[in-house]
């Protein structure tokens, strides 16, 4: 009987933990869909050189490192492979703009995801004095 048993769990089981990425991308797709502009007092330093690995897919597109904006410092972001997670999705590398003695920086993202103003951003505009609509292209 246990035997039995262990038969039928076993394939509902897996069934069920094989859909556990799809149902976890699902749920970042939604959480992490806006990408945030941030500002920052300092400009970030130069792109490191990295080497490009082999390819793992031919849908996999290369993400080349770059300098991500974590909290109050310059984080590197070592170079990836990355597979888009939906569908005829381009890469949009960072950009960093110098404005009003600042550093805009306008994360790498994927096209499908929206951009907008993060906390500190906006929150820099307002103390400024800096029209919201200025700076945007």
């Amino acid at each position: 009987m246990q035997k039995k048993l262990g038969r039928m769990l076993l394939p509902a089981v897996l069934a069920i933990l094989s859909c556990a990425p799809v149902l976890a991308q699902v749920r970042l797709g939604v959480d992490l869909g806006a990408v945030r502009i941030r500002i920052a007092p300092e400009a970030p330093p130069p792109p490191r050189m990295e080497r490009r690995t082999a390819r793992p897919s031919r849908a996999h597109v290369w993400i080349g490192g770059y300098w991500d904006r974590q909290d109050d410092r310059w984080a590197w972001a070592p170079g990836r492979w990355e597979e888009p997670s939906q569908r005829g999705s381009l890469w949009v590398k960072p950009r960093y703009r110098a404005e009003s003695g600042a550093y805009r920086y306008e994360p790498g993202h994927w096209s499908h995801q929206r951009m907008e103003e993060g906390e500190d951003y906006s929150r820099w505009h307002k103390d400024h004095g800096r029209g919201h609509n200025e700076h945007h292209r």
